[in-house]
């Protein structure tokens, strides 16, 4: 029963042993250290009383800078989209309800965030690596509106923060993957349009990165 018993932990100790090893080489080898990523962003705009309709023109384009010996990475991000959307003829209230119009209007709205970004990486060094965030930073916007002749519009700088969960995935484990993720975003942007109180929406991204 000895022998039995000294053997299994003999073989227990050199499997071990061999799974730790091959553990710390692998994420030795694979962990990040730099990342850039671009991917295409959907836009969904949340409590805005200008425009309500989704926005597929949108992109992202990122990079991280990952720490050495912890699962965090800092950087930077850009995104942009464009919302737009025609409402036919009828009569719109604004500016507190004071003053009203009776036509049809096409409204574009136009956003450029600029963000500082901080993630953490479940999972790291692996082919799949979810991670949770935040992007913090000042955002440019466009927003005007179109009726009959005439054009209202208002161009100005607010601040933007934007809280993220996601995943980067690399099928070979290499220098290359498929970043996807979802983000609430609000924008202290206002206008004298509407009574909204700035500019809010949720978004999805799926993409790809480099990295080294």
């Amino acid at each position: 029963m000895k022998k039995y018993i000294l053997t299994g932990a003999l073989l227990f100790a050199i499997s071990s042993c061999s799974f730790a090893q091959e553990i710390n080489t692998y994420t030795t080898t694979n962990k990040i250290s730099n990342l850039f990523g671009l991917s295409w962003e959907i836009s969904i705009p949340s409590s805005n009383d200008l425009i309500s309709k989704t926005s597929l023109a949108g992109g992202r384009a990122e990079y991280r800078h990952f720490l050495a010996n912890a699962p965090v990475s800092f950087g930077v991000g850009i995104s942009w989209n464009s919302y737009e959307q025609y409402s036919p003829t009828q009569t719109f209230t604004y500016k507190n309800g004071n003053s009203a119009i009776t036509t049809d209007m096409d409204k574009i709205i136009y956003t450029v965030p600029i963000t500082a970004l901080a993630h953490y990486y479940f999972n790291n060094g692996r082919n799949v690596m979810p991670y949770v965030g935040v992007g913090i930073g000042a955002q440019y916007a466009e927003q005007d509106i179109y009726y009959n002749i005439f054009v209202a519009n208002q161009y100005n700088w607010g601040f933007v923060v934007r809280p993220e969960v996601g995943v980067l995935i690399r099928p070979n484990g290499g220098g290359w993957g498929i970043l996807a993720g979802a983000n609430y975003q609000y924008g202290s942007n206002k206008n004298d349009f509407t009574n909204s109180n700035g500019l809010k929406s949720v978004a999805f991204n799926i993409g790809f990165f480099l990295s080294r």
